[in-house]
């Protein structure tokens, strides 16, 4: 739904402005979660062929040079390549997957399914929040003094002292000095 509100047909980011409270951060946590969405494909209705990375970390579309505006013209979804058996996809575009180090055989599907939208991080596949933060946020190593600078049983006053002191950012006579304050 909201993938639809702020893309084309042809799956580019809108390049107008849509005056929308949360647009700026839906653009932001698009690039960042896109890897870890996936799919388990099921008859393909759902999922477009070129533009979903439903066969590999990144979509298709991703690893093949074309001008925009014969994307344009890609609009095929997966169900177009999935028949009763199973797969049915042309020669040239499976050669074209095995060019890419993928073997579209060895990608399950059953035609008799929906198609269903996975976050990869998540072992049963929903999508938490702070699932998506866990996964996305940078880790900074802890320092060995942290875990003794916030303990419950010591002053707040102290503790921010010590937190402050050991940041570098107490504001001493050096420190004063070097900013030139």
């Amino acid at each position: 739904m909201i993938y639809a509100k702020f893309h084309t047909n042809s799956g580019e980011r809108i390049k107008y402005h849509k005056s929308s409270p949360v647009r700026s951060g839906i653009k932001f946590a698009e690039t960042i979660n896109k890897p870890f969405i996936g799919w388990i494909i099921g008859n393909g209705k759902k999922i477009y062929f070129w533009r979903d990375s439903w066969a590999a970390c990144t979509s298709l579309r991703e690893h093949i040079d074309l001008p925009n505006h014969l994307w344009k013209l890609c609009t095929a979804k997966v169900s177009d390549y999935i028949n009763f058996d199973g797969w049915n996809v042309p020669s040239d575009i499976s050669l074209a997957f095995l060019a890419m180090g993928i073997d579209i055989t060895s990608i399950p599907c059953n035609p008799n399914d929906e198609d269903i939208q996975i976050w990869k991080p998540d072992i049963h596949g929903k999508f938490l929040v702070k699932n998506a933060f866990e996964s996305t946020r940078n880790r900074l190593d802890t320092t060995w003094w942290w875990k003794f600078t916030w303990l419950k049983c010591l002053n707040p006053g102290l503790t921010g002292f010590a937190w402050k002191l050991m940041n570098q950012i107490l504001p001493t006579d050096e420190l004063i000095q070097r900013k030139d304050i």
